[in-house]
């Protein structure tokens, strides 16, 4: 068993144990607008320069006319050669981002107040546990998700932009990034997995997944196996009426499994866990 936990608001809390789904962002729906993206550079390489030059002309399916070399070495002169180059990766890597992959995150904890405070509700809302090794309902054998820790950093991610952008490459770099973040959020011990949505439209198939509309936005849900639920924890300020309102969602046969516990205070800054 492998148990993660998901920060929740009032609504939100709801609307998974009532729907038995999980929304999946796509990636440029992050909060920060430094995550999920890196610093791009460009090396002064002249002789990659000239073969990241001749690679373009391939790639458009031109010839390089009898002055090439002469007009590309000023624009390196003027840098114009390397900003085009950066703006051009940075662009494939904004609409990767935000067309396709979509991201699930959630902490190893569901002890930590500030995480409480920003994600659900400043403790008015609920976590949830769920079992990533039972994730997916319907199915003949017992599927996982893989869901890796993140990695905290003081540096970004860094892409020289004079390496090939074949699609194995920019994937590669891509997961890299999403599982890279500030030091800043070290606080979250947060866990990610990235699905691609061409293996979403699979899933799909499947029907473990599916795109609807959420508040205007075609958005990917992922179907929970109503086992993988195995916790609720209810916050410091949680109302009556919302811990009610859970309680008799998981009365349904299928969740009657589901342990409930109370945050509380500690002598610390790590709240207490205490069985319902």
């Amino acid at each position: 068993m492998n148990i993660l936990y998901k920060y929740c608001d009032q609504l939100g809390i709801v609307k998974i144990l009532e729907s038995l789904e999980l929304k999946l962002p796509f990636i440029s729906e992050v909060n920060d607008p430094l995550e999920c993206l890196p610093v791009f550079y460009c090396p002064d390489d002249k002789p990659a320069m000239e073969a990241k030059c001749l690679r373009i002309f391939k790639c458009n399916n031109d010839h390089p006319p009898a002055d090439w070399k002469q007009k590309l070495y000023e624009q390196i002169k003027t840098g114009e050669f390397q900003e085009r180059l950066i703006e051009s990766r940075r662009k494939l890597y904004k609409d990767w981002n935000r067309r396709k992959g979509c991201l699930l995150s959630v902490s190893e904890t569901a002890k930590e107040p500030v995480m409480w405070a920003h994600y659900a509700d400043k403790h008015k809302g609920a976590v949830i546990g769920i079992d990533f090794d039972n994730v997916y309902p319907n199915t003949h054998k017992k599927l996982s998700i893989v869901m890796d820790p993140v990695k905290y950093s003081k540096q970004r991610q860094k892409v020289n932009v004079l390496e090939e952008s074949e699609e194995s490459v920019l994937i590669k770099s891509i997961e890299t990034t999403v599982r890279t973040k500030s030091d800043a959020w070290h606080y979250e011990k947060e866990f990610r997995s990235i699905f691609f949505v061409d293996n979403l439209e699979i899933l799909q198939q499947q029907g473990l997944a599916h795109l609807k509309d959420f508040n205007g936005k075609n958005t990917w849900f992922l179907r929970l196996n109503p086992e993988s639920i195995r916790e609720i924890i209810f916050g410091l300020y949680t109302e009556e009426g919302l811990k009610l309102t859970l309680r008799k969602l998981i009365e349904r046969a299928e969740l009657q499994h589901v342990k409930l516990y109370q945050a509380e205070e500690s002598e610390t800054y790590t709240l207490n866990l205490v069985d319902q």
